[in-house]
C-alpha cells in the first residue's frame, strides 16, 4: 500500500512539472551591446535544450511566444559570449541581455573554386573609398550635438561601506530608484549642440557651439574641448589616432595583412541590402580592433561599425575601448556619420572602483556643397563659443536634444550639483587638484606649487620658498602672484612678483609684468629644469654647481591671430651676477686684460613669433595645454640688445629659427625632430651669447644634451639636431615574454656645431670655467631607452660620441650614462 501511494505521488509531482513546463510563455526583450549599449541585430534567441527560438530586429529586440520547454533563455551572436536568463513562471517575461565581445572562431571553410567573399568586398571597399569619404566633398555642414559622461563604476558593497565612502550612499539610492544597472558615482555630465562647418579648398573647419550644459559648472575651455574636432575618428583613414596611439583601419588598404574576416550575415537595413562582415586579428599585439561592420552592396559605404580594441594590445590604463559608428545617405548620395560613439573603461586597481567614460555625438540637418557655407570662415578661429551658450532653458534643451536623456542622465545633473556641496568631495577634488597642478586652492588664492617648497644648492644650502597665487575665484582675467624663499647657507631672502591680464579670450590677448631677484642655473631664457623644485640639488652629478643671481624687470603682450600663427613682445632687464670665477674683457694693452666685468647688465626687447596650423588646446582661464597639430610648428626668436637703457652695457642682436614636428610612421612608431640655427651680432660676456644646454642631473632631459656639463660649450652662430623615435611596441611586442611586460623601445640623438667669433673668443677667458666652442667637430650623443616600465618610466643609456679629450683640472666628461625621467601615457 505504501508502495502504491508513493508511485501516485510521484506520479502526480511529474505531471506537474510536465504542466509548468507546457504552459506557454510570452518572452520579449532587447539585445544590446554590453559596452556601447548599441542594439545587437540578428542575434539567436532560443531555449536551452531546445530548438525553438528567433532573432533580434534590427534595433536588437525579439519577441518568442511559445511554450515553456525549458528553465532559461539565451542569447547568442558572432563574436560576443553568450549569455542565459532564468525564466520565471510569469505569462509574460521581460529578460534584457547584454553581451560582451570576445575572440571568436568561426569553423574553417575550404572554397575549392574562388576566394574568401569577405576579401572580395573589402576590396570594392577600398576601391570605392573616394566616393564615400565626406572628405572629398567641396563644402558640408551639419548639427553635431555631444553628450559626455564620466562615471566612477564597478563599486562593490564591500566598498560602499566604507567609512571614507558613506557620505555617497545618498547617490546610490537615486540612481537604483531609476535604473537596473550596477552602482556607478556619476562625476561628470555635459551636453553640448553646435554648428560643425567643412570647406574643401582651402581645407578648413569651424565649429560654433551654440549651447553647453556641462553639470553645474561653467567653463568656457571645457565646452571647447569637447567639440566634435578632438574626438573625430575616420574610418576611412587606413590609421586611426586613439589616446595618442594608431590602429590599423579594418578596412585600411593593408588590413588583409592584419586582420581575419568572415561574411556572416546579409540583411536589409534603411531599406538598403547590406553585408555583415566580422573581423578579427591575425597577430598579437598589433594595434588592431575586433568587431564587425555592415557595407552598402551597391555603392560599398559603410553603413554601421562596432568594434573594440584588441585586448592584448600595449594600451596603458585603459581595460576596455569600443567604437561605434552609423552612416546614412543624404540626398539619395552622401554617406554621412549619422552616429559616434567612444566608450572607455579605465583599470582600476583590484577590488576597487574603476573609472568609466562615454562620449556619444550625432549628427544632422546636413548640407552638402552649399557655397554659402564659406561664408562662415569669414570670422577668426576654427571654435566660436556663443556669448549665451550657457543661457539656454531647460526647455531649449528638451527641443534641441536629438535624443531624449536616459532617466539616470536626466537623475545626474542634481546628483553632481549636490555632490559638489559635500565637504568630504571638495576635500578629495583638493587632493587630486594639488597633485596635478601642484597648487591648493583657498578661496581666491592658489598656494604652491608644492614641489618647488624645498630645494638645495651651494650657494643657499637649504632652500626653502613660499609662493602663492589668485585664484579664478579672483578674477577670470587678472592673476597676481609671486613667491619668497630663503636659504639657511647665505642668510638671504629671494623674492619676486607677476601679473598677468587678458585684454580678450577669443582672440587670446593679454598683457603682464615679471620682478624676480633670485638665484638660478642658466642665464638664458629657454631653461627647462630650473634651479627651484625639489629634485634639482638632491640629484645632481658629483661636480661643481655654477648659480648665478639674477635680478630681472620685464613686462610684455602677447597676441594670437589667425590660422594657428601668434606672437609676443618683451621688454626686460636682467642684472647678472655669476657665483662662479666670471670676467669679461673690455680693453686690454697687448695680452694684458685692464678693464674686465664680472657682473652684466642688459636690456632687451624680445620677439616671439610662432605658427601652428590648426593646433588644437585644452584651456584653462589662463593656462592651456596643446593637443598638438598634424603639421610642423615653426618658431622665430628675434632679441634687440640696448646699450645705456637702464644702465645696460652692451648693444647687440640674436635670432633664432626653428622646425618641430611630431609624426607617425606606420606601424614602426612615432618620430620627433627638433631642428634650430641661430646667429648673435655683437661683442659679448659668453653668458649672453649662445650656451648651449647641458644636463647635470640624473634625470633625462628632452631640451638639453644629456652628457653635456652646463656652460661647457658657447657660440655666437650654431645649429642643433634633436631626433627621437619610439617605436611604441613594435620591436618588443615580437619578443613572447618581453611582450606581457608592454615595455617600448626607442632611439634618439642629438647634435650642435657652432663657431665662436674671434672677437668673442679674446673678450672671454674660455679656459677659466672650461668652455669650449663645438667646432669643427660638432658635439653629438646618442641613445637608446625602454618606455613604459611599471607604465611610467622610461629610462635611457646614453652614449657622448665626440670631444672626449679633457685637460686634468678639467670634469671628466660623462662617455656613457643612465638617465630616468616620469613619463605617462597610454
Amino acid at each position: 500500500m505504501f508502495r502504491l501511494k508513493y508511485y501516485f505521488l510521484c506520479l502526480f509531482t511529474v505531471s506537474l512539472t510536465v504542466t509548468s513546463f507546457s504552459q506557454t510563455v510570452k518572452l520579449t526583450g532587447r539585445v544590446i551591446d554590453g559596452h556601447t549599449e548599441e542594439p545587437l541585430p540578428f542575434t539567436n534567441i532560443y531555449l536551452n535544450g531546445t530548438t525553438t527560438g528567433t532573432t533580434t530586429d534590427l534595433d536588437g529586440y525579439y519577441t518568442l511566444t511559445t511554450e515553456r520547454t525549458s528553465d532559461s533563455l539565451t542569447a547568442s551572436a558572432i563574436g560576443y559570449e553568450k549569455m542565459s536568463h532564468f525564466i520565471g513562471h510569469a505569462p509574460e517575461i521581460t529578460l534584457n541581455f547584454k553581451l560582451n565581445r570576445t575572440n571568436f572562431n568561426l569553423t574553417e571553410v575550404v572554397v575549392i573554386a574562388g576566394e574568401n567573399p569577405a576579401h572580395i568586398l573589402l576590396r570594392e571597399i577600398i576601391k570605392n573609398k573616394p566616393n564615400n569619404d565626406k572628405e572629398k566633398l567641396d563644402f558640408y555642414q551639419f548639427e553635431v550635438y555631444n553628450k559626455l559622461e564620466i562615471d566612477i563604476d564597478e563599486i562593490s558593497e564591500e566598498f560602499k561601506q566604507r567609512k571614507f565612502f558613506k557620505p555617497f550612499n545618498f547617490i546610490f539610492e537615486n540612481i537604483d530608484s531609476v535604473s537596473e544597472e550596477k552602482p556607478f558615482l556619476p562625476m561628470f555630465l555635459t551636453e553640448t549642440l553646435s554648428d560643425f562647418y567643412y570647406r574643401k579648398n582651402p581645407k578648413a573647419d569651424k565649429e560654433i557651439i551654440q549651447a553647453s550644459k556641462i553639470s553645474g559648472v561653467k567653463n568656457e575651455s571645457v565646452t571647447q574641448f569637447l567639440g566634435s574636432m578632438y574626438q573625430d575618428i575616420h574610418i576611412y583613414d587606413n590609421w586611426i589616432p586613439v589616446l595618442g596611439k594608431d590602429f590599423i583601419s579594418p578596412i585600411s588598404n593593408s588590413g588583409l595583412f592584419y586582420y581575419k574576416y568572415f561574411l556572416v550575415d546579409s540583411a536589409f537595413i534603411d531599406g538598403k541590402w547590406c553585408y555583415q562582415i566580422n573581423f578579427k586579428p591575425k597577430r598579437k599585439s598589433d594595434n588592431t580592433f575586433i568587431g564587425d561592420f555592415w557595407v552598402n552592396d551597391t555603392s560599398y559605404a559603410i553603413k554601421k561599425i562596432s568594434m573594440q580594441v584588441a585586448k592584448d594590445v600595449n594600451i596603458n590604463f585603459v581595460e576596455k575601448l569600443s567604437i561605434f559608428q552609423e552612416f546614412s545617405l543624404v540626398n539619395n548620395q552622401y554617406w554621412m556619420l549619422k552616429k559616434d560613439k567612444l566608450i572607455i573603461d579605465f583599470i582600476s586597481p583590484d577590488r576597487s572602483p574603476g573609472l568609466i567614460g562615454r562620449k556619444t555625438t550625432s549628427y544632422a540637418h546636413f548640407k552638402i556643397n552649399d557655397p554659402g557655407t564659406s561664408n562662415y570662415f569669414q570670422e577668426q578661429g576654427d571654435i566660436i563659443v556663443s556669448e549665451d551658450v550657457f543661457d539656454k532653458s531647460e526647455e531649449f534643451w528638451q527641443e534641441a536634444r536629438h535624443e531624449e536623456l536616459s532617466a539616470n542622465e536626466e537623475a545626474i545633473y542634481a546628483i553632481v550639483d549636490t555632490l559638489k556641496s559635500i565637504p568630504l568631495f571638495k576635500t578629495y577634488v583638493d587632493v587630486i587638484t594639488i597633485v596635478v597642478s601642484g597648487y591648493y586652492i583657498l578661496g581666491k588664492f592658489e598656494l604652491g606649487p608644492y614641489f618647488t617648497t624645498y630645494s638645495n644648492n651651494v650657494v643657499e644650502g637649504h632652500r626653502f620658498r613660499f609662493g602663492a597665487r589668485t585664484s579664478n575665484d579672483f578674477s577670470t582675467r587678472w592673476m597676481i602672484g609671486g613667491h619668497i624663499a630663503y636659504g639657511t647657507k647665505d642668510n638671504a631672502f629671494k623674492y619676486g612678483g607677476h601679473t598677468k591680464y587678458f585684454l580678450s579670450k577669443n582672440p587670446r590677448q593679454s598683457v603682464g609684468a615679471k620682478y624676480v631677484n633670485d638665484v638660478n642655473v642658466s642665464s638664458q631664457h629657454k631653461d627647462e629644469f630650473g634651479q627651484d623644485n625639489l629634485f634639482s640639488g638632491a640629484y645632481r652629478r658629483d661636480i661643481p654647481q655654477k648659480l648665478l643671481k639674477i635680478e630681472e624687470k620685464k613686462v610684455f603682450y602677447s597676441r594670437e591671430w589667425n590660422f594657428g600663427y601668434s606672437n609676443k613682445i618683451t621688454f626686460s632687464n636682467r642684472i647678472i651676477d655669476p657665483y662662479f670665477d666670471f670676467d669679461y674683457i673690455t680693453n686690454r694693452e697687448g695680452p694684458v686684460p685692464t678693464d674686465t666685468i664680472s657682473v652684466i647688465n642688459t636690456s632687451e626687447v624680445m620677439l616671439d613669433a610662432r605658427f601652428a596650423f590648426q593646433e588644437k588646446f585644452v584651456s584653462g582661464e589662463f593656462e592651456r595645454i596643446s593637443l598638438g597639430t598634424k603639421y610642423p610648428i615653426l618658431h622665430m626668436r628675434y632679441i634687440l640688445g640696448m646699450k645705456d637703457v637702464l644702465e645696460s652695457q652692451f648693444s647687440y642682436h640674436k635670432l633664432e629659427l626653428s622646425v618641430s614636428d611630431n609624426f607617425s610612421i606606420n606601424p614602426i612608431g612615432q618620430f620627433h625632430y627638433i631642428i634650430s640655427a641661430g646667429k648673435v651680432i655683437g661683442n659679448l660676456p659668453y653668458l649672453l651669447l649662445e650656451v648651449h644646454p647641458g644636463n647635470e642631473t640624473h634625470f633625462y632631459s628632452k631640451y638639453a644634451f644629456n652628457n653635456m656639463n652646463q656652460y661647457e660649450f658657447v657660440s655666437d652662430i650654431y645649429a642643433t639636431l634633436f631626433i627621437n623615435h619610439s617605436f611604441d611596441g613594435f620591436l618588443l611586442n615580437r619578443i613572447p615574454l618581453i611582450r606581457k611586460l608592454k615595455w617600448r623601445s626607442l632611439v634618439a640623438g642629438k647634435a650642435v656645431i657652432g663657431q665662436l667669433r674671434n672677437e668673442n673668443l679674446l673678450a672671454n677667458d674660455l679656459t677659466v670655467n672650461f668652455t669650449k666652442v663645438p667646432y669643427p667637430v660638432p658635439y653629438a650623443e646618442i641613445g637608446t631607452g625602454i618606455e613604459n616600465i611599471f607604465k611610467i618610466f622610461r629610462v635611457d643609456a646614453i652614449w657622448r660620441l665626440t670631444h672626449l679629450d679633457h685637460l686634468p683640472t678639467e670634469p671628466t666628461p660623462q662617455r656613457v650614462s643612465l638617465r630616468l625621467s616620469l613619463q605617462v601615457e597610454f
